[in-house]
């Protein structure tokens, strides 16, 4: 993430949030691709398959700082 050119380095709290989301979206594509009955909603899938792309690439190019501490807000700082 980047704020006025300032790169913001994430947690790794943060980064295991993403990677859930990112879980979470590939099931519900996986499901709604592989759906039992009738057909499969193309849009619906084209959609969440951008989503996924997109968090992966978050994942892939974001910076994480291994000194951010879990228990600690940014209100303790």
């Amino acid at each position: 993430m980047s704020i006025g050119g300032i790169d913001m380095a994430h947690s790794v709290e943060q980064l295991y949030e993403k990677v859930s989301v990112l879980n979470t979206k590939a099931i519900e594509l996986h499901r709604e691709r592989y759906k039992t009955q009738g057909s499969y909603d193309k849009a619906k899938c084209t959609f969440l398959l951008a989503d996924v792309r997109t968090l992966a690439r978050e994942i892939e190019r974001g910076l994480v700082d291994l000194d951010i501490e879990f228990s600690k807000s940014s209100i303790d700082s």
